[in-house]
């Protein structure tokens, strides 16, 4: 019997021998240390934050020209109020100017008399007056009438007789008789239409007969003849005017008759 014993084998060694003899190599630990990442790419901003980045320049774009909007508004404004401030302060100059025409002289004691006797308001008679005549005892007409109402002959002796009174023609150059014989005839036609202005200042131009035929053939209501229901221009043109005198002598000459 043999003492020889097998070498107990080194199962390590024998697997290291058989991979070299293999090519087959220990396989190395692994680590688990966290590995560098990557450099990331910059980051890019999101729509928001570019939204965001352009609402400023927005805000300053659209405030500016708001601005711009504001200025010339403004300048508009004040060249309309400064337009306005012009027409406004021309026709007050203006008016004036036609106040002033609206003569008032020595005769307006004897107007204030003899058109309250008969029922006129003064200022009517004023403007009949200023009408007329502006103002002149002296005035003649082309077809005759005399003084500052301008009195027809065939008119004077109409009031004459109603007046019973020994006067001759040409005392209508005398601007107190003037004005008493006239101022009556204003209360005559002003009894026959009812005291209306415009129908007075039409009677007093044209005869009353004239404008009863015109009340009844142009007037609307066949009652009372408005200025554009007037059909003679020159008629028209002479009541209207009386008419305007008369607002104005009424507002700054004669406001309270009574």
């Amino acid at each position: 019997m043999s003492d020889f014993r097998p070498v107990p084998r080194n199962r390590r060694s024998d697997r290291q021998a058989a991979g070299k003899q293999s090519g087959w190599q220990r396989p190395r630990a692994r680590s688990y240390a966290p590995r560098p990442s990557p450099a990331a790419p910059p980051e890019q901003p999101t729509r928001r934050e570019k939204t965001a980045a352009r609402f400023p320049l927005r805000t300053a774009t659209v405030l500016a020209l708001l601005l711009i909007a504001a200025v010339l508004a403004l300048r508009s404004v004040q060249a309309k109020r400064d337009a306005l401030t012009r027409e406004r302060e021309e026709a007050a100059a203006a008016y004036d100017l036609l106040v002033s025409r609206h003569t008032v002289n020595g005769t307006r004691p004897w107007i204030e008399k003899y058109a309250l006797q008969n029922g006129i308001e003064p200022a009517f008679a004023a403007a009949v007056i200023l009408r007329e005549s502006s103002y002149d005892p002296n005035a003649t007409s082309s077809v005759g009438a005399r003084g500052l109402m301008q009195v027809m002959e065939d008119t004077f002796d109409f009031i004459r007789r109603n007046l019973n009174e020994q006067t001759s023609f040409r005392d209508m150059y005398d601007p107190e008789t003037n004005i008493r014989y006239g101022c009556w005839y204003l209360g005559y036609l002003s009894r026959i239409f009812g005291g209306d202005p415009i129908e007075i200042a039409c009677a007093y131009h044209a005869g009353p007969n004239n404008v009863k035929r015109w009340i009844m053939n142009y007037a609307a209501d066949q009652q009372r003849l408005r200025l554009e229901e007037i059909p003679m221009e020159d008629t028209r043109y002479y009541a209207g005017k009386v008419y305007d005198a008369y607002s104005i002598y009424f507002q700054h000459f004669y406001p309270d008759p009574a």
